[in-house]
C-alpha cells in the first residue's frame, strides 16, 4: 500500500505530500493542475527514465520519494535475490540532477532502474487509459483465472513438476551433447586403443630386440672376429695356448731352483684354462651363430612399429605405451556407463512430464470452470455499467508440451455489441470499453487475486449519470479489500471516495505552482456542486452533492 508519495521539485510541482489511505481515494482537479504530472512523478518511482525537462528549477535537484507498506505482499525473496536490505516499510526514492543524472534508492540503498521496474508490479496497478493494459497480457490472463479458481494449490504442485522436468530434461540434453561429442572421440580413441593392443606389447622387449638385430645386423663381422678368435688361440701354428702350456712346463720345470718361478707357472697355466674356454665358447658361439634375413626383417619392422608408437604419443618407453593402452580401455568403459546414464535419465524425464501433464490436465478443468464464471459474472456487471451487450468469452487451446503456466494458452475475446464477432482485446475494444472491462474483471477477482495498489486514471472518460454512478459503487465495493487511487472528472465516482484530493494550480508573480489538499466536509460538499453544475455551484447542485456523498 501506498502511504505517501513526496515530490519535489518536479515539473510545475514545487513541493507536494500525497498521503493517501486505505480503501478508495479520489482526485479531483481540472484539467492541465498537474493530475498527469502527479502520474508521471509516481512513474519515475516505478522505474521510468527521467528527462531534464522535469525539473522545476533547473538549477536543483528534483527528488521524489514514496513510502509502502509492503509486509502483506511476500516480497522479502525479492529484496534477498538482490541483496538489498527488507523492512515492512520500503522507501523508494528517486533523484534528478541538475547535471542530467538520475539515481535511484531502494531503503537509502542504491539501485538500478530494472531493480525498480521489477519491483514496480508489486506495488502499483497502473490502470491509464489508451495505455498498454495488463488484461491484453497472456500470463495475467492466466493468473486471473487460476485466481477465479483457486489454483494456487495445484499450481505450485504442476510448477514444482515442472521445474523438475524441465531440469531433468536440461540434464539429458547436455549428456546427449556429451555423448555426441564422446562418439567422435570414442572411434579416434577405439583406433588408438585397438593399434596398441595389436601390438601386443610386452614390457622390457626393446632392449632384447635391439641387441638381436644389432647382432644380425653386424653378422659378417662378428662370425670373422669370432673365427679369428679361434685361430689366434687354438688352430693356428704356435696358437697362444699351445705358447703358454709349453711356457707353464718350462718355468714349472725350474719350480725346484727357484720358489717364485712356481708361481708363475701356476698363472700361466691358469691363464691357459681361462683362454681355452674362452676359445670353446666362441667355437660354439660361432657353430650356433646362423644369418637369418627373414628375422632381420622381422625385427626392423617390429622396432620401427614400437619407435613409430612412442614417437606418435609422445612417449619413450614400451612400459609408457602400456600404460596409455590402459588409460584408453578405462575411458572407453566410462563411454559405455554414460549410455547408460542417458537410458536411466530418458525414463525419469517421460515419468516427470507425465506427471506434469496429468496436474496440468487438472488446471484445465479448474479454468475452464472460472472461465465460465468471470464470463458470467463480467457480462452482468457490463451490463450495469451500460453495455448490456457485451460479451467476454474467454477460450483456452491445449498445447503439445508443458509450459511454464501449465499447458493452455488463453485469449481473452470480446464483443461489445450485439452481432458483431468475437474479436481480441486489442482488436476490437474502445479505451472506454477496455476501461468498464478491466473495472468489471478486477472487482470480480479481489477477493481472490492479491493486487497491490491500484490506480486508475480517467477511468470513468465518457461516461456519466447512472453509469458513472454504477461505477463509482464498484470502485467503492473493490476498495474494501484494496487500496485504489481513482484520478476522476465524474462527481458520482469522487463522491464515493472515503479521501478525497483536490489538485489545482496557484499563479504567483512569476511562476506557477501545482498544489494538493484534501476535501472534507462542506468544502467537499461544495467541490463535488461545482463538478454538477458551475461555480459558484447552485444550491439544488449542493444538495444534490450531499446526496451524493450520503448515498449507500
Amino acid at each position: 500500500m501506498l502511504s505517501n508519495l513526496s515530490i519535489q521539485n518536479y515539473a510545475i510541482i514545487e513541493q507536494i505530500d500525497f498521503r493517501p489511505g486505505n480503501g478508495l481515494n479520489v482526485i479531483t482537479g481540472e484539467t492541465g493542475a498537474g493530475k498527469s504530472i502527479l502520474l508521471g512523478a509516481l512513474g519515475l518511482i516505478l522505474g521510468n527514465r527521467a528527462d531534464m525537462g522535469v525539473l522545476k528549477k533547473a538549477d536543483k535537484k528534483c527528488v521524489i520519494e514514496a513510502v509502502f507498506q509492503i509486509e502483506a505482499y511476500n516480497l522479502r525473496p525479492f529484496f534477498e535475490e538482490r541483496d538489498l536490505d527488507y523492512y515492512p516499510e520500503l522507501i523508494v526514492r528517486r533523484e534528478i540532477l541538475p547535471a542530467g543524472k538520475s539515481r535511484a534508492f531502494i531503503n537509502d540503498t542504491p539501485a538500478r532502474l530494472s531493480d525498480l521496474s521489477d519491483l514496480a508490479s508489486h506495488l502499483v496497478d497502473l490502470h491509464q487509459q489508451f495505455s498498454s493494459l495488463d488484461i491484453y497480457q497472456k500470463n495475467y490472463q492466466l493468473e486471473l483465472l487460476d485466481a477465479m479458481a483457486e489454483n494456487q494449490k495445484i499450481k505450485q504442485n504442476y510448477q514444482a513438476a515442472y521445474s523438475q522436468w524441465v531440469k531433468t530434461g536440461t540434464e539429458l540434453e547436455n549428456l546427449r551433447i556429451t555423448e555426441r561429442e564422446a562418439n567422435k572421440e570414442f572411434d579416434f580413441l577405439q583406433f588408438q586403443f585397438s593399434e596398441l593392443e595389436e601390438a601386443e606389447l610386452e614390457a622390457g622387449e626393446l632392449e632384447g630386440l635391439e641387441d638381436e638385430l644389432s647382432l644380425l645386423e653386424n653378422f659378417g663381422d662378428i662370425k670373422s672376429a669370432l673365427v679369428k678368435m679361434v685361430g689366434v688361440l687354438e688352430e693356428n701354428q704356435s696358437s697362444i695356448n699351445e705358447q703358454l702350456q709349453e711356457l707353464s712346463r718350462e718355468i714349472g720345470g725350474l719350480a725346484q731352483v727357484n720358489s717364485s718361478c712356481k708361481g708363475l707357472s701356476d698363472r700361466l697355466e691358469a691363464a691357459y684354462i681361462e683362454l681355452q674356454d674362452v676359445a670353446q665358447e666362441a667355437t660354439s658361439l660361432n657353430e650356433d651363430l646362423e644369418f637369418d634375413p627373414d628375422r632381420m626383417e622381422l625385427l626392423t619392422n617390429r622396432l620401427d612399429n614400437l619407435y613409430r608408437l612412442q614417437k606418435k604419443h609422445g612417449l619413450e618407453t614400451v612400459e609408457e605405451l602400456i600404460d596409455l593402452k590402459e588409460e584408453l580401455d578405462q575411458k572407453l568403459q566410462e563411454f559405455g556407463s554414460l549410455s547408460d546414464k542417458i537410458e536411466k535419465l530418458e525414463k525419469r524425464e517421460t515419468e516427470l512430464r507425465k506427471t506434469a501433464v496429468e496436474i496440468a490436465a487438472r488446471l484445465t478443468e479448474s479454468r475452464k470452470s472460472a472461465a465460465q464464471t468471470i464470463q458470467k459474472l463480467c457480462g452482468k456487471m457490463l451490463g450495469e455499467l451500460s453495455m448490456p451487450h457485451a460479451v467476454l468469452n474467454i477460450e483456452l487451446t491445449g498445447m503439445d508440451e508443458p509450459g511454464s503456466e501449465g499447458m493452455d494458452e488463453v485469449k481473452f475475446l470480446f464483443s461489445a455489441n450485439k452481432g458483431m464477432e468475437f474479436k481480441d482485446l486489442r482488436r476490437v475494444a474502445s479505451g472506454g470499453e477496455v476501461s468498464r472491462l478491466n473495472l468489471a474483471i478486477k472487482s470480480i477477482i479481489a477477493g481472490k487475486m492479491h493486487l497491490p495498489t491500484l490506480i486508475f486514471d480517467e477511468i470513468d472518460s465518457g461516461v456519466s449519470g447512472d453509469v458513472a454512478l454504477k461505477m463509482g459503487r464498484i470502485l467503492q465495493k473493490t476498495a474494501e479489500n484494496h487500496q485504489i487511487i481513482v484520478i476522476t472528472h465524474s462527481p458520482q465516482v469522487a463522491a464515493r471516495g472515503m479521501k478525497h484530493f483536490f489538485i489545482h494550480k496557484t499563479t504567483l508573480k512569476d511562476s506557477t505552482q501545482t498544489q494538493l489538499k484534501i476535501l472534507e466536509d462542506q468544502n467537499r460538499i461544495n467541490h463535488i456542486a461545482v463538478m454538477l453544475s458551475s461555480d459558484p455551484p447552485t444550491a439544488a447542485a449542493i444538495e444534490n452533492a450531499k446526496e451524493l456523498i450520503n448515498l449507500n
